[in-house]
């Protein structure tokens, strides 16, 4: 197969929408943190990414150890559903304000999958994407 071919195939694996089904326990796992739930969801090859930082974390442990080492800003998320590229799903995640009240806007989780299982989660980390959505700039909690 040449090089042409198999970076179509890679870019087609958007056209396959992750199942509802998985998006709600990723949502679910997340928004209680269940590290061991999260990282269960994950395909072998499983990976994350966060632009515009350059990361790229790959493997179970590691998105173990990268969730261990993140949950003081990501505990107390909370999760809108939008679409993105045209009516993929997406996630837009709120985390807990300085203020400490409300949510603000911080990542818009975009999430492809292989045999139903999480291959890579894009978590766009720019906020001012948020209002490109229609998604509010703040949410109780």
């Amino acid at each position: 197969m040449d090089r042409a071919q198999l970076r179509s195939d890679e870019l087609s694996s958007m056209d396959v929408q992750p199942e509802q089904q998985l998006l709600s326990r990723y949502v679910e796992a997340f928004e209680q943190f269940d590290i061991a739930a999260l990282v269960a969801l994950f395909h072998e090859e499983g990976c994350m990414s966060m632009p515009p930082f350059e990361m790229w974390i790959r493997g179970k442990e590691d998105l173990s150890a990268f969730y261990s080492l993140t949950r003081w800003h990501c505990e107390g998320s909370r999760f809108v559903p939008i679409t993105v590229n045209g009516g993929y799903p997406a996630l837009a995640q709120y985390v807990p304000g300085k203020e400490g009240s409300g949510l603000v806007p911080w990542g818009i989780h975009v999430i492809e999958t292989k045999e139903n299982q999480i291959l890579h989660v894009q978590n766009f980390i720019h906020p001012p994407l948020f209002s490109r959505f229609g998604s509010p700039e703040r949410m109780d909690r």
